[in-house]
């Protein structure tokens, strides 16, 4: 019974581990996809321009536009995904980090049982 009860921590603890590395991936990436909508955003503020559009300054401006907006679009839609994911794996961290608890209570219960019954032979 011990050693499943140790078995369940390990596994649990290792299970941990690696939502919390997911998590910081996502993280890591969800930071990166901001900094370029910032850049592109920066770079070409407007959310729709008509592909003849001129600027001062700009050749093509107009088509060079269209697809700054088109990749901030899709930058967006990656940025929903991501932040979706890291909140199922943040759930999904909570529950592992409760059932590690629970584990680890229950060891510690089992472990003072055995100190109290050990104590109670010696004496």
């Amino acid at each position: 019974m011990a050693q499943m009860s140790e078995k369940h921590i390990a596994r649990t603890r290792f299970r941990v581990a690696e939502l919390q590395k997911r998590i910081a991936v996502l993280d890591a990436t969800r930071e990166d996809l901001e900094r370029q909508i910032r850049k592109l955003t920066d770079s070409v503020p407007e959310d729709s321009v008509d592909a003849g559009a001129q600027k001062e300054g700009y050749v093509a401006y107009g088509s060079y536009a269209q697809s700054v907006i088109a990749r901030k679009e899709n930058l967006r839609r990656s940025l929903g995904d991501i932040v979706d994911q890291a909140s199922n794996l943040s759930g999904d961290l909570r529950g592992a980090l409760d059932a590690l608890d629970s584990y680890e209570r229950v060891r510690a219960r089992r472990m003072a049982q055995e100190a109290e019954r050990a104590q109670r032979r010696a004496g």
